[in-house]
């Protein structure tokens, strides 16, 4: 078995962004055909989720008695109880009730290759840093070859809509469960705030809540010693959202990504529906605060898929059919309420960081110039329009 993402090992991310922005400058009207209503963004990103459990919920490979060993399921009864049902779309209802009932309906989501929907990685790795570098840049980084927590000198989507926007350091936010996730969020050291890994939170920021869930942390004994509990992160971050008001924010988990190495199908399930509830607290907190309410957008993503047979579906590399296989999902204001979206031509993980930037009212290719493009149907201007042109980069494969 594959060991952790973090030393090296593959890693999967279902990642989730919330894009708090600003509607500013005439380049938004190029992205969306009129000025954004969208002034906040959110990303989340969930380690690991592979759109088999996203568009069909639990796999019929994992759920029976023969697969019980490569599967992992201690209590298999239990586990067909809560999440087994006749069809894909109630097992994905049963998973992720939240995510399908009420998210999914107002916005886009993007993945499912059985219906002819794909979303790919661009970089050939096909685990966390280089996928996580990828969204955050827009393009794939060459250096960015290994797992190890270091900062590269890419700027990041991040860094460039606190410098466009003239946003106070606190207005931008990461909050993560693995250290990685700070350093590779920006090129520079203290851009704007962090807390990621077992950090506490600075007691200028920290609220009573953040300062017991900062001491908690270390009472927990999460899977791995390489990143803390994400019950812990997506805390800190609902309260930062409540106190601080970030503008952007990202928000990174890992627990699913840590499940799937652990070969323990029945405790992942588990924790993508304790998930999908971080997903209803967190919208219904966006909309219970006026700045937030009808002007925030969420984008949801992953870093990479991971491996669809009995076998392999712990593991994720270039070597593994399926790690290519990843999803994004976004649910805002200047979104068409569409719901799953297919057939629709492939998009690319690189194209996430324009498609944020479209909702700041802001041009990707000033951002990076080989940055991928916004993604059309995520926003509501062209959900009529024309089917987007053949991007350069990709191969005739891709396209």
């Amino acid at each position: 078995m594959m060991r952790p993402r973090r030393r090296g090992a593959p890693r999967v991310a279902l990642v989730a962004v919330i894009v708090l922005c600003a509607a500013a400058g005439g380049t938004t009207r190029a992205a969306t055909g009129g000025t954004p209503r969208t002034r906040n963004v959110v990303l989340l990103t969930l380690d690991g989720l592979r759109i088999r459990e996203l568009f069909g919920g639990m796999d019929p490979l994992l759920a029976e008695k023969r697969a019980q060993k490569k599967s992992g399921i201690y209590d298999l009864e239990r586990a067909r109880g809560r999440f087994w049902r006749g069809t894909p779309e109630q097992r994905r209802a049963a998973l992720l009730p939240y995510f399908w009932g009420t998210l999914a309906s107002q916005g886009i989501v993007l993945g499912d290759k059985e219906k002819g929907s794909s979303v790919q990685p661009l970089n050939p790795l096909l685990f966390s840093a280089p996928g996580y570098s990828e969204i955050l840049t827009g393009q794939p980084q060459a250096d960015v070859v290994t797992n190890d927590v270091k900062r590269y000198p890419h700027r990041t989507v991040l860094e460039f809509v606190r410098s466009e926007l003239r946003l106070d350091k606190r207005q931008v936010a990461t909050i993560g469960s693995w250290d990685g996730f700070g350093t590779l969020s920006s090129s520079e050291a203290g851009a704007f705030f962090t807390n990621t890994g077992y950090e506490r939170v600075p007691a200028g920021i920290a609220t009573p809540r953040m300062a017991f869930l900062g001491e908690l942390q270390f009472e927990i004994m999460a899977l791995w010693e390489e990143g803390r509990s994400d019950a812990v992160t997506f805390n800190i971050a609902l309260e930062y959202l409540k106190t601080q008001h970030p503008r952007l924010i990202y928000i990174a988990l890992g627990e699913s990504d840590d499940w799937a190495h652990a070969r323990r199908y029945d405790r992942l399930l588990d924790y993508l529906n304790v998930a999908d509830d971080w997903l209803r607290r967190l919208w219904e907190t966006l909309q219970s605060i006026d700045m937030y309410r009808g002007r925030t957008t969420v984008i949801m993503t992953t870093d990479h898929g991971r491996g669809n047979t009995p076998s392999d579906w712990v593991d994720h590399d270039a070597t593994v059919e399926g790690s290519e296989d990843i999803w994004v999902a976004v649910i805002g204001p200047d979104t068409p309420h569409r719901g799953e979206v297919a057939p629709y031509p492939t998009v690319h993980q690189s194209d996430v960081a324009a498609t944020l930037l479209g909702f700041f009212g802001l041009d990707g290719r000033s951002f990076n110039p080989h940055a991928g493009p916004p993604i059309p149907v995520a926003f509501a201007a062209s959900e009529s329009g024309p089917v987007r042109p053949a991007d350069p980069r990709k191969t005739p494969r891709d396209r």
